[in-house]
């Protein structure tokens, strides 16, 4: 479900972007099957286009970060980074299981749009053909009259007319109707019901279907004038016909209620064809929605919310945090539920969490005896949803030296690499992936500096294993001075 939600944002962004300034540029002039066309390819390439993987465009996919992302995969490397912000499981409320509401929520969406417009076309099944006094076929296309006083309508390749319709207008209406089946407006209102389902929540993709129908309207009326009807006698007819509008959102009616527009729209002259290229547009809504779907912050959001999702924090130990402390009483490690972060921030959310109720193991390594731990260990007021394991571990001898190893990556994405502060060398992505691996299970530490930004590196401290306490990682962007 998450990569569902993933796609359906992508999807509305996408018609957002691509909807909302043709409104202003040409969706309001009388050019109406390329309208039409436009309005329809804004469909597809909402549906279309978050499907693709355009994660090549991403700056992050060089071969130098691709090296040691994976090098540090197999190495089983953790990483430190300078993001303090809390884990994801948090910024959905803690133990409140809010993914799992919203995705009920959308479900609930979805299934209730569908649901409408089933209702709807088993409703127009029955009106069809109950009621109708004669039925009889031209050109392919089915015509039913019925006594009733129904609005016309059409619905695939059927229309539906009451015969007192029949007999005052009939051939303008049957014109009109025949006009929308032979334009398969019923096609377009399916593909724009499977929009709607996706992106019901978002309120753009209804009135891009207000437009859509309007320009149905147009168009049938256009087709009816160059049949040689009377523009005069039609305009009458539209008007006599504007009450008791069809009901129906999948039906395509004569009596569709935007009388005065559709009458201005028969009188207004057509713009000249250079108004088309209005279109163009398009190209740099595609290219600014592609590049912000391509940042790895984006593409694996999908990936991020699924891990929060099976991989709940544990009930018997809630929140983890772990710490160790040296001779010199300084914290060199402290994290929250398996990410780093500064001790003084994570203390004030330790209170906060404790002082609601919920659940918490802190792990203490000290190269020293801590007194005051002790103390708070074996104190009987301490809280009782706090559980405090404590240990004394002897300092890191000679023998345990940490080995260094300094990556660089230039501006050019060239790898360069030194070991316990040697002068970095060139290296090549497949060495360096080598390099890394060999160390697993080795106290090292690994020093990454690049002269750009490469926001994928963060992404890597939520790939690599944290089973390995002897590794770690830095990453630092140096920009190259003049």
């Amino acid at each position: 479900m998450s990569a569902f939600l993933i796609y359906a944002i992508k999807s509305a962004i996408l018609l957002t972007l691509l909807f909302v300034p043709g409104i202003f540029l040409m969706f309001k002039e009388k050019m109406f099957r390329f309208n039409r066309m436009t309005l329809l390819a804004i469909l597809l390439l909402s549906l279309v286009l978050p499907l693709c993987n355009f994660s090549r465009l991403s700056m992050d996919n060089m071969p130098a970060v691709q090296a040691i992302e994976q090098g540090l995969i197999q190495a089983g490397i953790p990483v430190e980074t300078n993001d303090l912000s809390l884990p994801l499981r948090e910024g959905w409320g803690g133990s409140f299981p809010w993914f799992y509401v919203v995705s009920i929520l959308y479900g609930i969406g979805v299934m209730t749009i569908l649901c409408i417009r089933l209702r709807e076309v088993l409703s127009m099944g029955r009106i069809i053909r109950r009621g109708s006094i004669w039925a009889k076929t031209e050109d392919g296309i089915r015509i039913y009259c019925h006594a009733e006083n129904v609005a016309p309508f059409s619905w695939l390749r059927n229309i539906v007319i009451s015969e007192a319709d029949y007999k005052e207008n009939g051939s303008e209406i049957i014109l009109h109707e025949k006009a929308h089946i032979l334009y398969h407006h019923s096609a377009d209102i399916l593909l724009l019901t499977l929009v709607e389902a996706v992106q019901w929540w978002n309120p753009f993709v209804y009135l891009l279907g207000m437009y859509l129908r309007d320009v149905h309207e147009y168009e049938a009326d256009d087709y009816v004038l160059r049949q040689g009807i009377s523009c005069h006698s039609y305009s009458e007819l539209v008007i006599r016909k504007a009450v008791g509008a069809n009901n129906y959102t999948f039906a395509n009616n004569f009596n569709h209620s935007l009388t005065k527009k559709r009458i201005s729209m028969m009188l207004k002259t057509k713009p000249k064809r250079s108004k088309r290229s209005w279109v163009l547009y398009f190209l740099p809504m595609i290219a600014l929605a592609l590049s912000a779907f391509a940042t790895p912050e984006f593409s694996k959001a999908s990936s991020v919310i699924e891990d929060v999702v099976q991989t709940p924090a544990k009930d018997d130990e809630g929140i983890v945090i772990d710490c160790h402390i040296n001779s010199k009483h300084e914290v060199t490690m402290f994290t929250y539920n398996g990410k780093e972060m500064d001790p003084a921030e994570g203390e004030k959310i330790l209170k906060g969490r404790l002082r609601e109720g919920e659940k918490a193991t802190v792990n203490i390594t000290s190269e020293i005896r801590l007194p005051k731990v002790e103390r708070d260990i074996n104190n009987p007021s301490k809280p009782t949803n706090l559980k405090i394991n404590y240990k004394v571990v002897p300092p890191e001898s000679e023998s345990n030296k940490q080995t260094v190893i300094d990556i660089h990556i230039d501006s050019e994405d060239k790898l360069s690499c030194g070991i316990n502060h040697a002068k970095p060398e060139p290296i090549s992505p497949k060495d360096m992936m080598e390099l890394l691996a060999g160390h697993k299970g080795e106290p090292t530490v690994i020093n990454i500096t690049s002269e750009k930004e490469f926001s994928q590196m963060k992404h890597v401290v939520r790939e690599a294993s944290r089973k390995n306490e002897h590794l770690k990682i830095n990453y630092e962007v140096k920009p190259k001075s003049d």
